[in-house]
């Protein structure tokens, strides 16, 4: 049975070492986390995710300015229990 290359010990170990060697000695381990979460996602999450933010930002060019951020928060605050 194949591993899974975002489960793979020693895959994260290269991809870390790789990190290491071209710069990323100044990454914290949140960055090198998402950055490994990002580069190990399966193709079609990552078309997904890249339509999403293009059709956002076609949205927003075309004059879209959204939701203001306290009425995107009242309910959301209410119904977690937040301040």
């Amino acid at each position: 049975m194949a591993t899974d290359r975002s489960n793979d010990l020693r895959a994260f170990k290269s991809f870390i070492e790789a990190k290491l060697s071209n710069g990323g000695g100044d990454l914290t381990l949140d960055d090198a986390l998402g950055l490994w979460d990002i580069e190990t996602q399966p193709v079609s999450e990552r078309e997904a995710s890249i339509k999403a933010v293009r059709e956002a930002l076609d949205d927003m060019y075309a004059g879209d300015t959204g939701i203001p951020a306290d009425e995107l928060m009242a309910p959301l605050s209410r119904k977690y229990g937040l301040s």
